[in-house]
């Protein structure tokens, strides 16, 4: 992304830019209430790989190569995109209690 003088846009206007394009698209703010921004894309890009879902994977990524993608340098920050949401633990108990 490029501003008006044709430099390169600044960390805070591209978090502006992308809030905005959110906001007017209808996005909310994420499920752990964080502002919806280019971290929130980042974050579900890598979510989504990890777990194989949405348009960016069909079948879940292998944590190494998330990691490699993202760029990060150890495994311990891409596990974040691993843990289970509050979602997932309701899921997972509501089928425990279904086969009882």
């Amino acid at each position: 992304m490029r501003n008006r003088d044709g430099g390169a846009l600044s960390t805070r206007a591209a978090n502006t830019a992308v809030s905005e394009l959110g906001a007017a698209a209808g996005i909310g703010p994420a499920d752990n209430g964080e502002a919806f921004g280019p971290h929130v894309l980042r974050h579900t890009f890598g979510t989504d790989l990890v777990r194989g879902r949405g348009e960016v994977a069909t079948a879940p990524v292998d944590v190494v190569l998330v990691a490699e993608l993202m760029g990060h340098a150890g495994l311990n920050t891409t596990r974040r995109y691993t843990l289970p949401t509050e979602v997932d633990k309701t899921r997972a108990l509501d089928a425990l209690t279904t086969d009882l």
